[in-house]
């Protein structure tokens, strides 16, 4: 059971040590704020954010305390499905299973989205059918390609399915993910966002054996890695620029950049991704 709204507030505000006056300072009267805390009143949205911007607290945590320190089932859904290792089968099985039994009680443009990306994944993992794992992709598409504005959630969605795409289709969506993320530019998520779109860009393009056109994609987000310190994106765009300048000729310069990836994974202990790394290296460079 969630806890009360104004129950939450008071006992955010004892615990920094705030006085009532002081929250409710410049946003409302303190008998106002009074009666919200004892939830006799409810605040406006903007007063709501004012509130907790005073307490110092986030939107997610005020909601994950009201919550009683727990996620929503859509929540854990939605989290459990952007925290997967796509490549693992029987889980994104067992979540393909759990978004089902919440939709058949609720049903959430969001979460059927996510089904729809599950199964293109596991169809891709188990059969390697690209043309069936579209199907299932062209799905999201049609319905987000019919929105003028994309939210944060709705690309970070676009991203995990972005390679199943034809690349002509995965280059538009890019392009579109680009102009969609400007308004969020002093946004870290969105920054981040865009590292990992433009990453998974360059290795479609470097698959097409469209070099020219990969390489301005990982110029960019090199800079943004190091900025965030995405030190396992950083090491990926060293591999894949590394890997553009070899096969265009630039041998020394390529295998400079591929050495950079591995120290990089190296010095964060990474083996796993320095594995993966490996195989995609040797793919590229003797295909």
């Amino acid at each position: 059971m969630a806890k009360d709204f104004g129950d939450v507030l008071k006992e955010i505000r004892m615990d920094r040590g705030y006085s009532q006056q002081y929250v409710a300072e410049g946003i409302l009267g303190q008998s106002a704020y009074s009666k919200i805390e004892r939830s006799e009143m409810e605040p406006t949205f903007r007063k709501w954010l004012a509130i907790l911007e005073k307490l110092n607290i986030s939107v997610d945590e005020f909601r994950y305390i009201l919550n009683q320190e727990s996620l929503t089932a859509k929540e854990k859904l939605i989290n459990a499905f952007f925290s997967l290792n796509y490549n693992h089968l029987d889980d994104l099985e067992l979540l393909k299973d759990e978004i089902i039994a919440y939709l058949k009680e609720n049903e959430d443009y969001l979460l059927r989205s996510l089904y729809y990306a599950c199964e293109s994944l596991i169809v891709l993992t188990a059969t390697q059918n690209l043309e069936k794992a579209q199907l299932y992709a062209k799905k999201i598409w049609e319905r987000m390609e019919k929105f003028d504005k994309w939210y944060l959630s709705d690309i970070r969605l676009i991203n995990t399915i972005l390679f199943i795409f034809p690349i002509d289709v995965a280059v538009h969506i890019g392009e579109r993910v680009t102009k969609q993320l400007v308004p969020y530019q002093n946004l870290k998520e969105a920054e981040i966002l865009m590292i990992n779109i433009d990453v998974n860009l360059a290795v479609l393009l470097i698959d097409d054996q469209n070099y020219p056109e990969a390489l301005p994609y990982l110029e960019k987000v090199i800079p943004l890695c190091k900025k965030y310190q995405q030190y396992n994106q950083l090491a990926i765009a060293y591999a894949r620029k590394g890997i553009i300048l070899q096969k265009t000729g630039e041998i020394e310069e390529g295998s400079k950049s591929i050495a950079k990836a591995y120290a990089i994974l190296n010095a964060i202990e990474d083996a796993k991704l320095i594995g993966n790394l490996e195989k995609e290296v040797s793919h590229y460079l003797n295909m």
